[in-house]
């Protein structure tokens, strides 16, 4: 095939953004074991389920408000960072509402070392509380934005777990599925592939699949003896054509291993009928199709519970300016 381009905007990365040499490394040791669980031929499938009733999607945003520099007790230099993250659910049901009694914010500064303080920054009629936290093991400024990113995916974990209760309602969670006791209705789609799984031969079907056609399901069995076990699929949002890569309207997406085959495979149908119909446009956004439409309005809203970047650095400047004048 000839070149074609990925449609992300490059301030994204790509929503393929892979390692060759750790695809390439999965027929060696500690690599996952796929085993083709709902037919025997691998051949793309046509849904036939009844779609659901109303769909619900959970995603957060985090932000990185301020990097900042500490001494230790001991004179030593310690990296801070001052963060901000918000996770929240919108329901589509012949429309998106956004689920905003369900929107939670919260703030942290972490630091590799010492004895961090947490801090109450004042604004206006309100005040910034920034709650202090050392992350495990982190040494360096992208240890503690993968600390904050952490809290995020907990925070979007606690609440997926909430709002799957009602099973009459699917539920799509952003990114692999971390829930610790998922409902039987939770799916978790997976916006930028990082994996494909597949062997080489199985990997050109995805390249066949028409808009709401997907793969058959497929178990990922993964870590000592397969303890993360997955029921995975892919399926494809849209049809991008003309200069890019045909792989790039396609998403993969997975529901816990313990489910029976033939449920994961009826979610699998349902997936396939509604998504699609939320891929977004690559003229109206800059990671499209796999943010769907209804998530760039729900992450919209809760990066303005963040509040404003630059009054919240300028408030961050001013509270530290006067400590440091103590």
């Amino acid at each position: 095939m000839a070149l074609r381009l990925l449609p992300w905007s490059p301030e994204y990365g790509t929503g393929m953004q892979f390692d060759v040499d750790a695809s390439a490394a999965m027929n060696g040791e500690g690599s996952p074991t796929i085993e083709f669980t709902e037919r025997r031929s691998w051949e793309r499938i046509v849904p036939h389920a009844e779609p659901p009733a109303a769909v619900q999607i959970v995603d957060g945003v985090r932000r990185a408000e301020a990097h900042a520099m500490d001494e230790a007790a001991d004179g030593s230099l310690v990296l801070g960072l001052f963060g901000s993250y918000a996770v929240g659910a919108v329901c589509c049901n012949g429309r998106a509402q956004l689920l905003e009694d369900h929107f939670r914010v919260e703030r942290r500064y972490f630091q590799t070392a010492g004895d961090p303080i947490s801090r109450e920054i004042p604004g206006g009629n309100a005040s910034l509380c920034f709650r202090a936290e050392l992350p495990e093991n982190a040494t360096t400024a992208n240890d503690l934005v993968a600390a904050l990113n952490r809290k995020m995916l907990d925070e979007e974990e606690k609440l997926a777990e909430e709002l799957s209760r009602d099973e009459s309602i699917l539920t799509f969670v952003d990114g692999p599925l971390r829930l610790r006791s998922p409902g039987d209705h939770v799916i978790g789609y997976i916006k930028r592939v990082h994996r494909w799984y597949l062997p080489a031969e199985h990997q050109r079907l995805l390249l066949d699949l028409a808009v709401g056609e997907r793969t058959p399901v497929f178990r990922i069995l993964e870590g000592a003896e397969g303890r993360h076990d997955r029921l995975s699929w892919f399926l494809r949002l849209a049809d991008l054509r003309g200069h890019y890569h045909p792989l790039a309207g396609v998403m993969r997406l997975e529901v816990p291993g313990s489910l029976p085959c033939d449920a994961a495979a009826h979610l699998a149908d349902q997936s396939a009928l509604v998504l699609p119909g939320l891929a977004s446009s690559p003229v109206r956004d800059p990671r499209s199709p796999q943010n769907l439409t209804p998530v760039g309005a729900l992450e919209a809203a809760l990066t303005h519970r963040l509040g404003d970047r630059r009054w919240i650095n300028r408030l961050l400047t001013a509270a530290i300016e006067r400590e440091a004048a103590a």
